[in-house]
């Protein structure tokens, strides 16, 4: 078994679904402490004019190494609508809006109070809409007692795996000797990031997965697979 841990982010990019499509099983990581101005409560949207950040607002005042499972939801700011608003306006003309664009808007529309929960529901949702099913646990579950390098070893023996999947850049600080004494093997994603048609013009990469799956739908897996080169 080959497993990725990986932080609840929100509506993630395609490098994050490849590492999904990657592995047996998935851990989310949200037990570790939440970094503002990163990818936990925003990313990418392609529009007319290029492309504009989706963003879930939170309470950060005093909560500095506030963990991103205690994450809250800032509901005094209409942040529901802006996100479903912004997808509408950029979206809904796109050839697969009709497979899911309402289904999402419904989805970001109901209560949430729990940054890592909603955007949990978000990577569900793409993960069924791309006929992904992977088992996942969150790192909270496992009762662990590290941080850094020690912790990721921690969770990989908790789930009993001989096979980790970092991002490419795991190589600039994890600890491979740690891995290696306890005889399991670190691998690290080679994503090429594909160009696909955009309905908006000229392509631009790095946008949210729900820029895709709109514009591409069921062929999703199969545009971020064609490039796939990495050897598990």
């Amino acid at each position: 078994m080959i497993i990725s841990i990986q932080q609840p982010e929100s509506f993630p990019w395609l490098g994050y679904f490849d590492k999904i499509l990657s592995v047996d099983k998935i851990i989310i990581l949200d037990n570790v402490q939440y970094k503002k101005r990163y990818f936990e409560n925003r990313n990418k949207v392609r529009t007319f004019q290029g492309w504009t950040w989706i963003v879930t607002p939170v309470r950060t005042k005093g909560r500095f190494k506030q963990k991103i499972m205690d994450v809250e939801i800032d509901n005094s700011r209409p942040w529901q609508q802006k996100i479903v608003s912004t997808l509408k306006f950029n979206y809904k003309k796109t050839p697969f809006w009709n497979d899911g664009g309402e289904e999402l808007c419904h989805l970001i529309s109901k209560p949430h109070n729990n940054l890592s929960d909603f955007n949990l529901s978000v990577i569900l949702f793409f993960m069924s809409k791309l006929n992904i099913h992977k088992p996942y646990c969150k790192a909270s579950s496992l009762d662990t007692e590290h941080s850094g390098s020690q912790l990721i070893l921690e969770i990989c023996q908790k789930v009993k795996t001989k096979k980790y999947l970092s991002g490419k850049d795991g190589i600039n600080y994890l600890d491979e000797r740690i891995f290696d004494d306890n005889n399991i093997k670190v691998i690290y994603q080679g994503f090429s990031h594909p160009e696909y048609t955009q309905f908006h013009g000229e392509f631009i990469p790095n946008m949210s997965i729900a820029d895709l799956y709109f514009n591409h739908g069921p062929k999703c897996v199969d545009i971020l697979t064609r490039n796939k080169t990495i050897k598990m």
